[in-house]
């Protein structure tokens, strides 16, 4: 996809199974699983779609999906595919990952963080060397809180690493990070949580992270039961689909399998739809 001067490409930061009630919240079962099949575990397949954007000057990866960290019983636990398959749909892409020098993450749960960092030569090191990765400073502060209320998602090794070796950039709200890519400070999904806006010649792309991970949340009441600020997740993501819609820019549905990104555009009864499913 080119938007502008940014060639843009999804790929994959992992597929995984996770559990129903939690992805749709207060949502019954009997409505949702009409949409997405649940296994006798109560699970739904979810992707973990990563956006990759191109232009003369830089290579920049939104998110880096579950990594190769975990423990067999935790990629069990998640039925995660084998391998590591972002850095496999990178290298098809001829992108090695020395040639990404912006990283930016929406937040630091292991799903989206995991694969920040890696296990080096026996110790814990940023994935991509020569990149800045950018992260809000309220995300920083919850993670590395120790906070239980926020603790679940959170691994230190994701991203520990990345302030030991100076690769670490802490930004305060909505910020340009280089000309055509911007954080959207959000909250909701976290406090600290961030979409990713890649705009040129009147094109764009919204990365909308955990506030709207599938299709299926572009409904207001919609929002997945780890949302720490609920109403604040009910309120960003409609300004998102405005802001969105109103543009006709792309959005990204990070963990939607079989909608991984269209349009949005209003709707005179649902508030908003998505159009263009790709």
């Amino acid at each position: 996809m080119q938007i502008g001067d940014w060639r843009v490409d999804l790929v994959s930061g992992g597929r995984f199974l996770h559990d129903g009630g939690i992805l749709y919240g207060v949502v019954p079962k009997a409505i949702w699983e009409k949409m997405t099949p649940a296994d006798p575990q109560n699970r739904v397949p979810l992707g973990m779609h990563c956006v990759v954007a191109r232009n003369q000057t830089h290579t920049v990866l939104i998110d880096a999906g579950h990594g190769d960290k975990l423990s067999p019983l935790d990629r069990k636990s998640y039925s995660l595919e084998p391998g590591w398959p972002l850095l496999t749909d990178l290298a098809r892409l001829g992108i090695a990952p020395e040639d990404v020098d912006v990283v930016i993450l929406s937040h630091l749960h292991w799903d989206h963080a995991g694969g920040a960092t890696s296990r080096i030569d026996g110790q814990m090191k940023s994935t991509f060397p020569k990149a800045t990765y950018y992260v809000q400073r309220q995300e920083w502060t919850d993670a590395t809180s120790g906070a239980l209320e926020v603790s679940g998602g959170y691994q230190d090794d994701d991203y520990l690493p990345l302030a030991s070796e100076g690769r670490l950039m802490l930004v305060d709200g909505s910020h340009e990070i280089i000309p055509g890519v911007r954080t959207i400070l959000t909250g909701g999904h976290t406090l600290g949580h961030q979409a990713v806006e890649i705009t040129s010649n009147g094109q764009g792309l919204v990365f909308l992270g955990d506030v709207a991970p599938t299709v299926a949340h572009i409904r207001r009441m919609w929002c997945t039961s780890y949302d720490l600020d609920l109403p604040q997740s009910r309120r960003v993501k409609l300004e998102l689909f405005g802001h969105a819609a109103d543009r006709g820019y792309w959005v990204v549905w990070n963990h939607d399998c079989y909608n991984p990104i269209s349009r949005i555009e209003r709707h005179p009864r649902r508030e908003f739809a998505a159009v263009e499913l790709q």
